[in-house]
């Protein structure tokens, strides 16, 4: 019987470890407990009774199931102090990462506004310290929400250091344009966006870093309770002594983690404090709250109201209404104005957030208030300027409106009061010749005929002032049009002159569609062919080459000629009104037409220029949008 027992017990307790979940290096230990017992079994000099083996057994059992169980808690114990000191580094990283992503930005505020390097530097120096922050905090946090929420956050500060790079290049070379830009609260936008997610991130560290101390606690609990349970004093007292060195190596990683936490608080440039609102009670504030109020901490520990009554009057209320109110719902985030003792007024940007414990009840609030003050001047400067161009702007517009009103009434003038005295002029010199051509003799027939010419002149020049003028202040819509259709109808209106010519003109076929008005893209090409038919040397027969060629959703015509070319110096202002590089009589015109292709394919949204040489001819173009790049629909450029 007593050798059947033993066996039985020795079996039993062989698939008890068999079932263990502890079967790796404890394992041989266990294999040691059995043999143990297979000893004690075939052990005939020792002589116990049955019932002194089977208690042996049982307290062997009792041990290795006890041992098992503690093996288990303060593995548990061990691995909650880790992750307490893991989400520690978590929100470390975070803050600091929270403070180099605002200096960044308040660096570019600052150089846009002022243009001083100092905030470039501050910019610059950000910058290295945000992704360092980032990756950091990417290697340590080990939740999938929280790992979710930081693969957002990289998102948001990619775009937002973006933002901040294109403004600053742009404001190197346009302050105006990089203020612009701001205008559109884009940044603005994603800094809210980045706030909002920094604060999802520390909100749920926070709670679970509650949680995660709550079951370190019942743990160690356990973990006594189970040494205690296993008879032995001396098993306790080891048991104990296990618990006291693994907890001593947690409680010095948390005791690193929660220094270099306090660290981080200790030597932010923001305001950090802790609070109880139920019973107005301040738990803890950072020694930035000195620099920003300039009154020593201890006076507000003394008086917890001291803050609050720093607000000059007219935020006061509001502040702490929204306090009360807000600061346990987690959405207390108030901007006001403080007194410092110094009679300085500093802006103040105030924010908290509620920590529950893992019940779900609130324990107390967490806060940051920060100097907002530069960033609100730099507001105030900028809202000032955006004034100040919305003012110029509208100067600007009135003074445009005054301007087309003048044009238009000397456009009337024009084709009133001077075209009905030319028409007379030209009417009596025809007369003239017509009724006493005999008696004019060569030198009348001469100034006759000079009083006609200047007249179809004068007539020529004010047809070219009132287009030029149409096209200043006249919508101008726009639509497919075909460029060999237009270039054909122009060949055709300026055939006698041609002809006269005996100019040769080359037209490389097929020419594309492009965006354009009708008549106005005509106006244009009658006026470069014209120009390249007239200006060509004495005695020499006008040749010109007519192609366009396409890029990028655009098309540029060319216009070539073989002409008398145009010197580097002048080919700038050759567009511009009335310049005349040549006498009248070696080359008639208005000295109008170029500028009036140039003003023509602007308001068609396209460019217009040319490429010569003195003495080697001209090649000049209009570039135009694409047909297909407007979608076929009509509109105003």
């Amino acid at each position: 019987m007593e050798g059947h027992q033993v066996a039985v017990l020795t079996a039993g307790f062989r698939r008890l470890i068999r079932a263990s979940a502890f079967r790796s290096r404890e394992g041989i230990w266990w294999q040691g407990v059995v043999y143990n017992v297979d000893r004690i079994r075939h052990h005939k000099r020792g002589g116990l009774s049955a019932f002194g083996l089977i208690a042996l057994t049982i307290a062997l059992l009792l041990t290795v199931v006890s041992t098992g169980a503690l093996v288990l808690n303060l593995s548990r114990l061990n691995t909650s102090r880790m992750e307490v000191a893991r989400i520690n580094s978590v929100l470390t990283l975070v803050a600091e990462l929270h403070e180099a992503i605002r200096a960044a930005e308040t660096g570019q505020r600052g150089f846009l506004l002022t243009g001083e390097q100092r905030y470039l530097t501050t910019y610059q120096e950000a910058v290295p310290r945000v992704w360092a922050d980032l990756k950091a905090a990417e290697q340590v946090v080990r939740r999938p929400e929280q790992v979710a929420r930081l693969a957002n956050l990289r998102s948001l500060i990619e775009n937002k250091l973006d933002e901040l790079a294109n403004t600053i290049g742009l404001g190197a070379r346009s302050q105006n344009a990089a203020l612009e830009v701001v205008r559109t609260d884009v940044g603005q936008q994603l800094m809210e966006q980045i706030d909002s997610t920094i604060r999802t991130i520390r909100d749920t560290g926070t709670e679970a870093l509650s949680a995660q101390s709550k079951r370190e606690q019942t743990d160690a609990a356990w973990a006594t309770a189970v040494a205690l349970l296993s008879g032995g004093l001396a098993l306790s007292s080891a048991v104990l002594g296990v618990v006291t060195l693994v907890g001593k190596r947690a409680q010095t990683r948390l005791f690193e983690a929660e220094e270099r936490f306090r660290n981080l608080a200790e030597n932010i440039e923001e305001a950090f404090w802790v609070s109880d609102p139920r019973s107005s009670t301040l738990l803890y504030i950072n020694p930035a709250f000195e620099h920003i109020w300039g009154q020593a901490r201890s006076a507000l520990y003394q008086d917890p109201r001291l803050w609050l009554e720093a607000i000059v009057s007219d935020d006061r209320e509001r502040v702490s209404a929204s306090y009360a109110e807000r600061a346990m719902k987690g959405t207390y985030d108030e901007n006001y104005r403080i007194m410092r003792p110094d009679g300085s007024l500093r802006w103040v940007r105030d924010r908290g957030w509620p920590v529950h414990d893992e019940t779900g009840q609130f324990e107390y609030v967490v806060g940051i208030a920060e100097d907002i003050t530069e960033m609100r001047e730099a507001q105030d400067a900028l809202t000032s300027l955006n004034a100040d161009l919305e003012r110029r702007i509208e100067e600007r517009t009135q003074a445009l409106v005054e301007v087309n009103r003048e044009l238009d009434a000397f456009a009337y003038s024009i084709s009133h009061d001077l075209r009905a005295p030319l028409r007379s002029m030209q009417g009596y010199a025809d007369a003239l010749i017509e009724d006493f051509g005999d008696g004019l003799g060569p030198e009348g027939h001469h100034y006759t005929k000079r009083i006609v010419a200047a007249a179809s002149r004068m007539e020529d020049l004010i047809q070219d002032i009132l287009a030029y003028s149409r096209l200043a202040k006249e919508e101008v819509s726009v639509r497919p049009e075909s460029l060999e259709a237009a270039v054909d109808q122009v060949l055709t209106d300026l055939a006698p002159m041609l002809a006269d010519t005996a100019a040769d003109v080359r037209v490389e076929r097929p020419l594309p569609e492009v965006q354009s008005n009708r008549s106005v893209l005509r106006q244009v090409l009658s006026n470069l062919i014209a120009n390249g038919v007239k200006f060509v040397g004495p005695g020499e027969k006008p040749e010109l080459l007519i192609h366009a060629d396409r890029h990028a959703g655009r098309v540029r015509l060319w216009v070539e000629d073989h002409g008398i070319g145009i010197a580097a110096e002048h080919q700038k202002r050759i567009f511009d009104p009335f310049q005349r590089l040549h006498g009248i009589e070696a080359y008639p015109g208005t000295g109008i037409g170029l500028a009036i292709a140039r003003r023509a394919t602007t308001r068609m949204g396209g460019s217009c220029g040319v490429e010569s040489e003195l003495g080697r001819g001209s090649r000049f173009w209009i570039e135009l949008r694409a047909a297909e790049e407007g979608g076929g629909d009509e509109r105003t450029a």
